[in-house]
């Protein structure tokens, strides 16, 4: 095969591909294929004669900078091994034609050509665009932990279902089935909030109007305070929660008359520490209970689940209970 030949089939591989002179630190490149320009956005010409290192910018950032040491590194092993040298694999973004650039993945296999005596004379780098790869191994990372979230959570539902058929009480069958049903919706709304964030966590403001929307007409309660996104952990014990105190409300408190309200509340005293004032008014006058049921039992179950307490203050205008809630992220979750 000629020079001219082996340039030929040098030029139109589509592999992208780069002849390097064996003289460190430059690393002149004598050579570059069109596949390789293309890759980066360029042109044999404006590549050919310029040494590996000198086409980056001066400054690089930490990215490029890494990339940079990753090449200068595979080659000097090149040279000093005399065998071929595998990349690993690198981000750097190539410009695009609109000015953008484009985040990019590269790996690539650096050998030597080695003369008579052994000496390298070349380095020949085959490089390869794995962006491809990268990405589908993020997605399948992605989904892989999306898929143990959800069976960890379902598993956890599905306890949750087991106690409230095997703890709850009631007069009647029928009173059993309608409070059987209404927690298990309460818990059904809050794994579809977690759902709709990819198990990242839920808006307060959301979980309360999901559990208060199914019991009171939206004139009959005010919710004040700022926006916090529950830790995913939090969500259904919140939603439990506010099920339950809402569900009092409709049977014995403010919501079992034509004339009471809630008045929901909330603030942020610490960036860990958040509080939810539950008030209601205008109810039948109440009292606090002489036993507790296992409702009551859940509430204060649920606040320890919360990272916190509850307070209920019975007053004879209605309840007022005040949650204290931890927004540290369990890590054991």
């Amino acid at each position: 095969m000629t020079p001219a030949d082996f340039r030929s089939v040098f030029d139109v591989s589509p592999r992208p591909l780069l002849l390097i002179a064996a003289d460190a630190p430059r690393y002149t490149m004598l050579a570059v294929n069109r596949a390789h320009a293309a890759a980066f956005g360029t042109n044999p010409e404006a590549l050919e004669g310029r040494g590996v290192l000198e086409v980056f910018p001066p400054n690089p950032t930490q990215d490029v900078a890494a990339f940079m040491e990753a090449i200068r590194t595979s080659l000097e092993r090149v040279l000093h091994s005399r065998e071929p040298d595998q990349m690993p694999v690198r981000p750097y973004a190539v410009a695009q034609a609109d000015g953008t650039s484009e985040e990019r993945y590269w790996s690539a296999i650096n050998a030597p050509v080695l003369a008579p005596d052994g000496q390298p004379t070349h380095i020949v780098s085959a490089i390869q665009d794995v962006t491809g790869f990268v990405l589908e191994r993020r997605s399948e990372e992605a989904r892989s932990l999306l898929m143990r979230e959800v069976d960890h959570r379902a598993r956890n539902a599905l306890t949750v279902v087991q106690s409230f058929v095997r703890l709850t009480t009631a007069p009647s069958l029928e009173e059993y089935r309608r409070v059987v049903e209404g927690r298990v919706e309460a818990l059904a709304r809050a794994q579809t909030s977690l759902a709709a964030r990819r198990w990242e966590g839920g808006s307060l403001r959301e979980v309360l109007e999901a559990e208060l929307a199914s019991l009171a007409e939206p004139e009959r309660y005010r919710l004040t305070g700022p926006h916090v996104l529950l830790p995913p952990e939090h969500v259904q014990a919140m939603s439990m929660t506010i099920h339950e105190l809402a569900t009092n409300a409709n049977k014995y408190g403010a919501l079992s008359t034509g004339a009471g309200t809630l008045d929901i509340g909330w603030s942020l005293p610490s960036d860990e520490t958040l509080l939810v004032t539950w008030s209601e008014e205008g109810g039948p006058e109440v009292s606090e209970p002489t036993r507790k049921g296992f409702g009551s039992r859940l509430i204060a179950q649920l606040a320890q689940q919360l990272g916190g307490d509850v307070e209920q203050h019975w007053r004879p205008q209605g309840l007022r209970a005040v949650l204290r809630i931890s927004l540290v992220k369990d890590q054991s979750e």
